[in-house]
């Protein structure tokens, strides 16, 4: 009989171990590490949300207090960020599935997370600090892109029945650290933005330490290498031409609008079109891929119009951190209870929101079972939630004229019917995508659903354009109407997708 080589006995026993993990039950029932990813979350979530909760503000309010944009370039550089950042996730994505792994893809990433909360923080950076913040920010989502919830993912077979609690577990979690903008709001109030950002920074520091002390115990061998690795002997020129090739892009934006050669409003919109096809094209590519087998192609070809759905809960929800929080600081009577409460505290309201929902939602699959709605069901009805909040939004607007300070309850519901939707839609969207990715593209179809999202924010910064006094009632109730049937739509083909993405091919025991 033949004796194993070293390198096979090697690789049983780290199979061996993958699979103890992954059957591990430490955490809430599930393995140890998605403790590790959910605390990393918590962490995360905290410092960008309480970063983002208060950065409109500081980017439109006068020098020293703020940077002394106006508010219509504050609402656009938000976009371009959110857009920009989602799209520099698809070539961390890349580097993941090809280079790093998504463990080490989310190492490198976590501690250039933490550099950009770091400088934004120092007072005497000022606009220099913000620009480096929102470049590092972008480094790290170029290095990471979308690890987290790969490795979520890995760490379950793909007939077990937990991961789709997994990534309401992330889901809940992350929004747990939303908290943050009522605390970082309030201490923007008290002492200033950079003690704010300060807070920020301490957080990403306590995730990123957690990960790196656990990661090797809790996740053994599992996403330590790329699923799709370049050749060793092309692996080092494959990362400089990748590296050289971000910093002259880089460099080129910087000078055109260093100089005034392109206006922030007129890169933004740019931007923000191009953003609209990208991850159409990216999609388009990972289905006709020769890496992707005829199986796992028809089966991603059915995550297409939840895909759409994702991109209309993307639109929706950034009015919510661009146009509807200047309308929360301008507009609505923040008085309450003889107290001035921050405009920040409505986007605390939506964590706890989404917190509260995250769990009766969570809860109410696990008791339904095997009886609970398909994923696709979930999809339309979630995105008809998304849409009826801005459909909502448009009453206020038709009821009181320019000037007059509303209930701060119109935000409120507002904020019940989005979180509801997005308790729903998130957690199962991100699942969907796990399932459906092609083995080759694990951590890039992470991303590509991610930046469905990159899409809605470009529609928001192209559809911003149209706001204008007079016009807001219109503007609301079109794009809730416009949400809804998309919706609806989705949820009349309910029973056809949803036999496709459920499907099994041969390259899920590779996984």
């Amino acid at each position: 009989m033949n004796q194993p080589t070293p390198q096979e006995t090697a690789s049983n026993k780290g199979h061996d171990l993958a699979e103890k993990l992954r059957h591990g039950t430490q955490f809430l029932g599930h393995p140890s590490a998605v403790g590790t990813l959910s605390f990393m979350n918590l962490c995360n979530g905290f410092a960008y949300g309480g970063m983002n909760a208060v950065l409109i503000y500081f980017l439109y309010k006068p020098a020293p207090e703020g940077l002394g944009f106006t508010q219509a370039e504050a609402s656009q550089l938000i976009s371009l960020y959110s857009t920009a950042a989602l799209l520099c996730g698809l070539v961390g994505s890349y580097m993941a599935d090809r280079v790093l792994g998504p463990r080490r893809a989310l190492r490198f990433g976590r501690i250039t997370t933490c550099l950009a909360y770091v400088v934004l923080a120092l007072p005497f950076l000022g606009v220099v600090g913000y620009a480096a913040n929102q470049i590092l920010l972008c480094v790290s989502a170029m290095i990471t892109g979308r690890s987290v919830e790969t490795l979520a993912g890995k760490m379950y077979d793909k007939q077990d029945k937990r991961r789709d609690g997994a990534f309401s577990m992330l889901y809940i979690i992350n929004n747990v650290g939303g908290v943050a903008p009522l605390i970082t709001g309030t201490i923007a109030l008290a002492t200033g933005y950079y003690p704010a950002f300060a807070l920020c920074a301490v957080f990403a520091v306590l995730g990123a330490a957690f990960y790196l002390l656990t990661e090797k115990k809790f996740f053994g061998p599992i996403g330590d290498q790329p699923d799709d690795p370049v050749a060793p002997a092309k692996r080092t020129s494959f990362t400089v031409k990748m590296i050289a090739g971000i910093v002259v892009v880089v460099a080129l934006i910087g000078i055109l609008l260093g100089a005034k050669i392109v206006s922030i409003g007129s890169f933004a919109t740019t931007i923000s079109t191009c953003a609209i096809f990208i991850p159409i094209v990216y999609l388009a590519y990972i289905l006709m891929s020769k890496k992707t087998t005829r199986p796992e192609a028809k089966r991603l070809s059915a995550i297409i119009p939840l895909y759409v759905c994702n991109v209309f809960a993307m639109w929706v929800w950034t009015q919510s951190t661009s146009i509807l929080a200047t309308y929360a600081d301008t507009t609505v009577d923040r008085n309450l209870f003889g107290m001035t409460i921050t405009p920040a505290a409505f986007q605390t309201w939506s964590a706890i929101l989404a917190v509260a929902f995250g769990i009766i939602v969570t809860a109410l699959w696990t008791r339904l079972g095997d009886h609970q709605p398909t994923v696709v069901t979930k999809m339309g009805f979630g995105t008809m939630l998304w849409g009826a909040g801005p459909l909502f939004m448009a009453i206020p607007f038709m009821l009181y004229p320019t000037g007059v300070k509303v209930s701060p309850m119109w935000l409120l519901v507002f904020y019940v019917f989005i979180m509801l939707g997005e308790a729903i839609t998130s957690p199962s969207g991100y699942s969907a995508a796990s399932l459906v990715a092609p083995l080759a593209f694990s951590t890039q179809m992470m991303t590509v659903w991610s930046i469905s999202q990159s899409t809605g924010a470009a529609l928001n910064a192209i559809s911003v354009n149209f706001y204008h006094e007079g016009s807001e009632a219109v503007y609301f109730a079109a794009i809730g109407g416009i949400t809804i049937l998309v919706g609806l739509i989705v949820l009349l083909f309910t029973k056809k997708l949803g036999k496709v993405i459920t499907a099994q091919v041969d390259t899920d025991r590779n996984a």
